[in-house]
């Protein structure tokens, strides 16, 4: 029981992350949360430390979200909250209202791109991106490879991209 209170206390904040990025919802985040560490609890004793605990922790995560979607019925969930990565610096001294406007659409952008790709893809890119996880880890979460980790972060990411320089296109 000690482990599974140390496994939450390090990584409660990142599952919640991954969860709340994943559905846009805070209590719908704050249940997940809850049950990957119920189910977490339920099964540490299958553990067999062929991958960290951070990497066994995402899988189970993983699970629960893919059990939720199935029994809500639910095609995608919508990303509505979470921080996204910095804006770039722009050369020059920026108009700060201008800056905070491109920034802020570029973030919607983001978000509904994130809502538009496949789960897989948009889990993988949230791992890595938001959550800080290794390609190692990532494949640990999916039983792949690192390679397939790499190769499908960068697919997801050319996916992402594409979408939003449509959005982007279209708001023109």
């Amino acid at each position: 029981m000690e482990r599974i209170v140390q496994l939450y206390e390090l990584y409660k904040e990142s599952v919640f992350g991954y969860f709340l990025r994943m559905t846009g919802n805070k209590e719908e985040a704050a249940d997940m949360t809850q049950e990957t560490f119920y189910q977490a609890c339920l099964s540490l004793f299958r553990f067999r430390g062929e991958s960290s605990h951070k990497t066994w922790l995402f899988s189970v995560a993983r699970n629960v979200y893919l059990k939720s979607v199935r029994e809500k019925g639910k095609r995608r969930a919508l990303i509505r909250e979470g921080p996204l990565p910095e804006n770039r610096p722009a050369p020059g001294p920026p108009d700060p209202s201008a800056e905070a406007l491109l920034l802020k659409e570029e973030r919607e952008r983001i978000k509904n791109g994130l809502a538009q790709i496949s789960e897989k893809d948009r889990t993988i890119i949230i791992l890595r991106e938001f959550e800080g996880l290794s390609y190692d880890e990532i494949a640990g979460v999916f039983n792949q490879t690192a390679n397939w980790a790499r190769v499908s972060f960068f697919r997801a990411k050319k996916r992402l991209g594409e979408i939003c320089r449509e959005q982007e296109d279209d708001d023109v």
